[in-house]
């Protein structure tokens, strides 16, 4: 079996997705144990499932990792839109109108987050073969 390029873009992208989580989430640790460990743990499994990915070991461990990339933007959202509020109630004198490009930038890369989820998941179904 030719060795191609495929499993190794889906290793690196869905290493790439679950380090946005892991990283953010262990510098909220000290400030804030919950809010770190509801970052933290959905960027794990995109995590394990990359290294699969990038060794061709257990393709449907490598393929979950890779689905998982998607609920863990969704999650990054609703966490985004929570802290988003919280912080608008604490700080009424900030307009919505001021801090509308920050929501329109973090929309846009939960966004590419979730188009670089769809591609690891394209690319390690087309890799199926490679994998022991």
């Amino acid at each position: 079996m030719e060795r191609t390029w495929k499993p190794i873009a889906a290793g690196i992208l869905c290493i790439i997705v679950g380090a946005v989580f892991v990283v953010p989430g262990i510098v909220l640790l000290p400030y804030m144990w919950l809010g770190a460990f509801v970052i933290i743990i959905p960027g794990i499994m995109p995590i394990v499932g990359g290294i699969y990915a990038l060794k061709r070991r257990r393709w449907r461990l490598a393929l979950a990792g890779s689905v998982l990339t998607l609920p863990s933007c969704v999650i990054l959202g609703i966490y985004g839109i929570i802290a988003f509020i919280a912080g608008i109630a604490d700080n009424m004198d900030v307009k919505l109108d001021d801090l509308t490009p920050l929501v329109i930038g973090f929309i846009v890369g939960v966004a590419i987050l979730a188009i670089l989820g769809i591609l690891a998941i394209i690319f390690v179904n087309m890799g199926k073969r490679e994998f022991e």
